[in-house]
């Protein structure tokens, strides 16, 4: 079969695009043509992400990357960009398209449309607003939400990486979905002898909640905790770096080596976002060995299963931590655990489901 999938913003190499690049190999593995569309990216760091060679051998149809005109009105921006992009992608011949980053990039190409959604549309100004202002806002994205049902109702196979985004999309979408876990690198990943330490990763942005790490070190002095991430929001490490207590370090734009050899030595592993659809660094922490301490929302409680401690608050995840650091871990059973969620797991899941659903052929 023809396969065109379609990721336009790859520049992030995060976990979305691990997603993306793990189904592109699977569909190379079982011998499809697959064209990959998304904004240039050096073929070495798509193998590297993917961590097989076969990427070497995808087409690319290059997706210009978007940049605004105004700063405002940028959603509307990004979709009048998408239509622009699609006269030119509408030219491929394929059988199948799978869409791996938002259904709003639908190409309208293939007879078959298969969507891994990370989240429905998130639109935050709508999300907790007040009355008047909700008002305002809702007329304000009418347009781009009606732009998203059209495409939606395109879409013959909804994949989802948790039951907490099934469930959101069964009530912001009314449609069903199936859960499969995105890839995690497990099998790079070792457990080292163990230090009293605490370890949180992530990108340095605000929804991550570092504070938190912040206000929970404060009352552990005598504990040592770590930040790792790569410094995308800079006034947000700023913030972070200049408001930390002494017993919290920072750790910037780390080799994947440096951060699975830390991991590989920490305790526990803290996780401070509040909704995480998944929560990919959970599970490599896991993998190293770290007892996960995570709150209790979002899908992040699927991925930790029946081990480790969920919180609602500080007190309560100061005293999850203190629990953690004197439990007698048994690391083989944290281990096994991650490796539930391989990359080699969710191709062969992602192969699956497609056959059964009769997308592949």
């Amino acid at each position: 079969m023809r396969v065109v999938v379609v990721h336009p913003y790859m520049h992030v190499m995060g976990g979305g695009e691990k997603v993306c690049l793990q189904i592109v190999r699977a569909l190379l593995e079982e011998g499809h043509d697959v064209t990959l569309v998304s904004e240039p990216v050096n073929q070495e760091e798509l193998v590297e992400l993917s961590g097989s060679t076969l990427l070497k051998d995808v087409d690319r149809v290059p997706y210009k990357p978007f940049e605004p005109k105004v700063k405002k009105f940028l959603v509307y921006q990004r979709v009048l960009h998408h239509r622009l992009m699609v006269t030119r992608i509408k030219m491929i011949e394929a059988d199948l398209e799978i869409l791996t980053q938002d259904v709003m990039f639908t190409c309208n190409v293939g007879a078959k449309r298969v969507a891994y959604v990370h989240y429905p549309e998130y639109l935050v100004h709508l999300e907790g607003a007040k009355s008047f202002s909700r008002l305002f806002w809702r007329a304000y994205y009418a347009p781009v939400i009606w732009y998203w049902r059209r495409q939606i109702r395109k879409i013959d196979l909804f994949l989802c990486n948790s039951q907490y985004t099934r469930n959101a999309i069964k009530e912001r979408w009314g449609m069903d979905a199936t859960v499969i876990y995105p890839p995690v690198d497990v099998d790079e990943i070792r457990p080292a002898t163990k230090e009293e330490l605490v370890v949180t990763v992530g990108r340095f942005v605000r929804e991550k909640n570092y504070e938190m790490v912040l206000e929970v070190a404060r009352l552990m002095p005598e504990v040592k905790f770590l930040i790792m991430g790569r410094r995308q929001d800079e006034n947000y490490y700023r913030k972070i770096e200049s408001s930390k207590p002494s017993n919290v370090e920072l750790l910037t734009d780390l080799s994947s080596e440096e951060l699975f050899s830390i991991l590989g030595k920490a305790k526990v592993y803290l996780h401070t976002m509040i909704g995480e659809h998944f929560g990919i660094s959970v599970v490599e922490a896991m993998a190293a060995g770290c007892i996960p301490v995570v709150h209790n929302s979002g899908g992040v409680r699927e991925a930790i299963g029946d081990l480790g401690y969920v919180y609602n608050n500080v007190k309560e995840c100061r005293d999850c931590i203190d629990r953690a650091l004197r439990e007698n871990v048994e690391v083989s059973r944290i281990t096994k655990h991650a490796e539930k969620f391989s990359s080699k797991s969710f191709r062969e899941n992602i192969k699956r489901v497609l056959r059964e659903e009769e997308i592949l052929r």
